[in-house]
């Protein structure tokens, strides 16, 4: 079903939605690619200074992976959401017609709006107590992580309220729909 164009104020909110989407997508992205190939290339080069070095390998190539991963998970659950690569089940959406669909996206979007400031508020509570612990080889602190998590909720809220804006304004149609070959039926 095509999308309705909004008008006036409307249409302003939603490039608006728009453009904010596009730099978070692109940055993901670039994350994800930036970081997936460091990671890939880090573990292949330790693979071969195996073989090489009397040390059996770089010391930091343990740590490293460690504190990079969840940049490189979080970067992609941006990603996932934004594009609607999340689980979700329509029956009860279909059912409930479009106003109700409608009204049952928004409540389920301010759910997670709300549910996931209270998660970053506790992860950023851990992360100061977590400041302290630091990796043997590196010295990263264990806070590094915590923080990382907490920043990819804050985009997930940015990214799901500019999903709940476009279904407020377009209706359920607006909701993202995945690629057919990311959907499992």
């Amino acid at each position: 079903m095509e999308r309705p164009h909004p008008s006036g104020w409307r249409a302003g909110a939603i490039r608006l939605a728009d453009r904010v989407d596009l730099v978070v997508a692109q940055s993901c992205e670039i994350v994800v690619i930036g970081v997936g190939s460091l990671l890939l290339a880090m573990l292949a080069a330790n693979v071969g200074a195996r073989y090489v070095l009397d040390s059996g390998g770089f010391r930091f190539a343990q740590e490293l992976p460690e504190r990079l991963f969840p940049v490189f998970i979080m970067a992609g659950v941006v990603l996932g959401v934004q594009k609607g690569g999340h689980m979700a089940v329509e029956t009860v959406l279909v059912m409930l017609g479009r106003q109700g669909a409608r009204a049952m996206l928004l409540v389920g979007h301010a759910i997670v709006i709300g549910s996931y400031i209270l998660l970053s508020r506790d992860i950023l509570l851990l992360a100061e107590m977590l400041w302290i612990d630091r990796s043997p080889v590196m010295g990263i602190p264990a806070s590094y992580g915590y923080y990382t998590i907490a920043i990819g909720l804050a985009l997930v809220i940015v990214v799901t309220a500019n999903q709940a804006a476009r279904v407020a304004i377009m209706g359920p149609e607006a909701m993202p729909v995945p690629a057919p070959e990311e959907q499992v039926a």
